[in-house]
């Protein structure tokens, strides 16, 4: 009886395992078909002539201020199912001669001036022959019927400002020697660096200027006092480089809307200036006397 008892368990053991491989085979075999159907599906990739926002790679596209001879490439989103394509738009520029577009989306800052730049989708079958060479060459579908007349697709229009190399913002950095009790300002990148290793507190960026703008602002050094002074005041500037202070020259430029504040502070001989208006206002009223504007900024 034991030896039929034990038969019969083993039996049983072996009909649930091979049930088990049944189930494992039935699952695998529905998950390759399954598998094999998404594939499929996502291998038949249609385009609709009709492009929306998710089409557009923002960040390539030229907008606000470029130098002169920048370039770059405007290009399709990776998420879209165009990414891969290099004429997958149309190009509008209102004046080629300062910004210019080739047929890829490849573009040139030619010279100063300003322009409008409109990034479209093609619309209708056969607009663009190399667009439509390259929806073949990656295997992508498309509905050949034409839109409707009421639907507008997505579209990108920037205004692009292209500048002067010496019209670019560059950083105004503010330095602090606790023993001088004196700032410095400086668009020197490497002097900024060095002066921080030297006994000066880098404290960030003033303000931002540019090589070229509406008024000089000129930089004097007395070596006695050890102390710099900033103005754009021309004849100031020539008074006082009679009188102990070493002319600098050009500094940086006063431009745009945004205020510099002047203080002065008679007990230690020191200026200081600053765009931050409650910066001016507290220390209006603790020993330092207001100057008024000095310069602006953007």
């Amino acid at each position: 009886m034991k030896d039929i008892l034990g038969t019969i368990r083993t039996e049983v053991k072996e009909m649930k395992y091979n049930k088990n491989r049944i189930i494992i085979s039935v699952v695998a075999l529905l998950l390759t078909v399954f598998s094999g159907s998404i594939q499929a599906k996502a291998q038949e990739r249609t385009y609709n002539y009709y492009i929306t926002q998710e089409d557009f790679d923002f960040a390539s596209i030229p907008n606000g201020e470029v130098v002169v001879g920048s370039k770059g490439q405007v290009r399709p989103s990776q998420e879209s199912i165009l990414k891969d394509l290099q004429y997958a738009f149309k190009y509008e520029v209102s004046d080629p001669s300062i910004l210019t577009v080739d047929a890829t989306g490849n573009w040139v800052a030619l010279k100063e001036g300003t322009v409008e730049i409109t990034v479209r989708g093609w619309r209708y079958y056969n607009e663009s022959p190399e667009f439509e060479a390259e929806l073949d060459q990656h295997g992508i579908k498309r509905h050949i019927d034409s839109p409707g007349t009421t639907d507008i697709p997505f579209h990108v229009r920037n205004t692009v400002k292209v500048i002067s190399p010496n019209s670019v913002l560059k950083p105004v950095y503010r330095l602090y020697h606790s023993g001088l009790k004196t700032h410095l300002y400086t668009t020197d990148a490497n002097e900024n660096a060095v002066l921080a290793t030297r006994g000066w507190q880098a404290e960030g960026v003033a303000w931002s200027t540019r090589a070229t703008g509406e008024h000089p602002v000129y930089r004097l050094y007395h070596p006695g006092l050890k102390v710099h002074l900033y103005t754009k005041d021309t004849n100031e500037y020539q008074v006082l480089s009679k009188r102990g202070w070493q002319a600098e020259g050009i500094s940086y430029q006063s431009f745009g809307t945004i205020p510099v504040y002047r203080l002065y502070h008679s007990g230690i001989k020191k200026h200081l200036y600053t765009k931050d208006e409650n910066e001016k206002t507290v220390l209006s009223r603790s020993g330092w006397q207001y100057e008024g504007i000095a310069w602006h900024v953007e």
